[in-house]
Formats: C-alpha cells, sequence, structure tokens
C-alpha cells in the first residue's frame, strides 16, 4: 500500500557498501596435460588410424581393426597411459 499511495516507507532500509564482500571467481579445474610420452603414443595411434583409412582392405577388414582399435582406447588400460588422449582419440575418430 505504500507503493500504491507513494507515502514514505514505514521501515528505512539502507545499503553499507563499506561492508560488501567480494566473491572471488571460482578456479577452473587444472586442464589435463600429456606427458612426452602420452603424445607420442596418441601421434603414433593417430597415425595408425590413418594408414588403416588408407589401407588396400575391404571396408570389413578396416572396420574390424577400427573397431579392436575402439576397443584399446576405452580400456581402463589405454586410459592409464594416455589420459585424456584416448577418449580424444575416440571422440575423433570413432564417433557414435
Amino acid at each position: 500500500k505504500v507503493l500504491e499511495a507513494g507515502g514514505a516507507p514505514p521501515i528505512r532500509i539502507s545499503i553499507d557498501e563499506s561492508r560488501r564482500t567480494t566473491v572471488r571467481p571460482r578456479q577452473q579445474a587444472p586442464i589435463a596435460t600429456s606427458t612426452p610420452q602420452q603424445q607420442v603414443i596418441t601421434e603414433a595411434l593417430e597415425k595408425l588410424i590413418t594408414a588403416i583409412n588408407q589401407a588396400d582392405l575391404s571396408e570389413k577388414e578396416k572396420n574390424k581393426a577400427k573397431s579392436s582399435l575402439r576397443k584399446l582406447l576405452g580400456s581402463k588400460a589405454a586410459a592409464s597411459v594416455l589420459g585424456a588422449g584416448a577418449r580424444s582419440l575416440a571422440a575423433k575418430y570413432f564417433k557414435g
């Protein structure tokens, strides 16, 4: 009713700017970095995938080889050795 009538509010509200606290932005999670060994292995696997795709083989044989690689990249062992590189390769070359 105070707003409608245009009268003075029954309680005065003021904000003390000196008591404001600042909120620090959240720190981002650390970006997974690859070791030089992981990078070498990842690059070698990329070359292998490219070689399979370019090989003079039937599509059935190519798919069989790529299926084996997909299983390898999805394994715990690959995740342990390659870290994020295994997921990256799987996402890049084996979508779906």
